[in-house]
């Protein structure tokens, strides 16, 4: 553990942040509730404590509160033991806190990726649970730029090339990064001024890591674009791409898309393919959308009039769908199906949100319709009345090879309470058909 000592050598040279700044940064990423109850993921590193600290103080003054909120990714040997400190600091602000702790598999490939999903999982769930609306994450100025280098050099087109977005919706809660535009010195002088050491992570310095590297390069500021003109780039590209989706794209409770061709196509082709890919990531129930050539040549078949067969990219099926039509599918082979408990609510192939009822034993498993006896697909097709290949795709309760209880999309009041063999089910895609939202930075 590398604590950083409040010495005379780290002393900051810019201005700390102070409360009526940090409650316009905050104004930006609105609406809040009256009292805001907020989580905040913080590493022990100076821009999480930072953010943690300024937050407090602002949820406070409207009566709301912030929760804490460290996960533990396990890959290093003291980052137990730099939870624990965290907590004790938290305990020593008044400020609730929670570690949550992440079991990295085995032979981990891709540790950056699979790490970083792990935590916003992670995260997303415990938010879920605790019934917070708002994640407060703290990245900062040079991270932002450090992204658009990285993703610059990766040929990304406008919108990756203009970086974090400074509000980010997923399922059951909005991450939120007022800290975007704000300089690391900054930062800095706000923990100095508040008398709060922090904790460096040496992996920070480890060049096995892309962004590392970055920092390493002595000349790594010049190749950086300004702020405000790839932000300004992506707002626009991202309300173009939404007003499209508006017109061309039609989402199912079952999962699927409808899109029209014509209106999808009638725009420019940067804009109408971001749609495409994102009703793809929807559908998928994914968080990268499909890019490169597959994508470009799916849109270019699109524009020509020219898709006469059923298509694959990004994990779902695209078809013609009627006149002027196609539909976007989930891929049945692609299909994660995670195990069913009674009197449970899990999310199922990152698309829906499954409760399943109080009388189903342990005997049931939630597999996808597809991989049971087909010959009980037309009662689903006939119930739902929706495509026999959607049917398919759907979460079902099975009792050895026969389902036992196919979907309903009429959510109960209280799922945990029912009392009878059910399941219920509810679209909830990690990825939105309108894209992210990149907000003001």
């Amino acid at each position: 553990m590398q604590l950083a000592a409040r010495s005379a050598s780290c002393e900051p040279y810019g201005a700390p942040i102070e409360g009526a700044e940090f409650t316009q940064l905050m104004d930006r990423l609105g609406p809040f509730e009256a009292a805001p109850r907020l989580a905040v993921a913080v590493s022990g590193g100076r821009d999480s404590l930072a953010l943690c600290l300024l937050a407090k103080d602002w949820a406070a003054r409207r009566g709301g509160e912030i929760i804490a909120v460290t996960v533990d990714h396990g890959l290093r040997p003291e980052s137990s033991a730099e939870a624990g400190l965290v907590g004790r600091w938290m305990v020593a602000l008044g400020i609730a806190h929670h570690t949550l702790r992440w079991d990295a598999p085995d032979q981990l490939r891709g540790v950056e990726a699979a790490a970083r999903h792990a935590r916003y999982t992670l995260l997303e769930s415990f938010c879920r649970a605790q019934g917070v609306l708002h994640l407060l994450v703290g990245h900062h100025r040079s991270d932002q730029d450090e992204t658009r280098e990285m993703r610059r050099a990766r040929g990304s087109g406008p919108v990756g090339r203009a970086g974090m977005a400074a509000i980010r919706e997923m399922s059951w809660v909005r991450v939120l990064r007022p800290l975007l535009a704000v300089p690391r010195d900054r930062i800095t002088a706000t923990l100095w001024k508040r008398g709060q050491d922090w904790i460096e992570d040496p992996s920070n310095q480890d060049v096995r890591f892309e962004r590392a590297r970055l920092r390493s390069r002595k000349d790594n500021s010049a190749g950086m674009e300004k702020l405000h003109e790839p932000g300004a780039a992506r707002v626009a590209h991202e309300r173009a791409a939404a007003a499209l989706a508006a017109r061309a794209v039609g989402l199912h409770p079952a999962g699927f898309a409808v899109l029209d061709i014509h209106a999808l196509c009638q725009g420019p082709k940067e804009i109408s393919s971001t749609v495409l890919a994102n009703a793809i990531t929807c559908v998928s129930g994914g968080v990268y959308p499909p890019r490169g050539a597959r994508l470009d040549r799916l849109w270019a078949h699109l524009a020509q009039n020219e898709l006469n067969g059923a298509r694959t990219l990004g994990g779902c099926i695209i078809r013609p769908g009627g006149p002027g039509k196609i539909i976007v599918l989930r891929e049945l082979s692609g299909v994660h199906a995670p195990i069913a408990r009674p009197r449970s609510t899990l999310t199922w192939d990152e698309r829906f949100v499954a409760s399943v009822g109080g009388g189903c034993g342990d005997g049931y498993i939630l597999d996808a319709v597809g991989r049971g006896d087909l010959s009980q697909i037309f009662e689903i097709e006939e119930s739902l009345r929706i495509p026999r290949d959607v049917c398919g795709t759907l979460p079902a309760l099975f009792r050895g090879n026969e389902i036992a209880v196919f979907p309903s999309f009429q959510v109960p009041a209280d799922p945990a309470a029912n009392a009878t063999r059910s399941l219920y089910v509810r679209f909830a895609p990690q990825k939105p058909v309108s894209g992210a939202v990149f907000g003001n930075v």
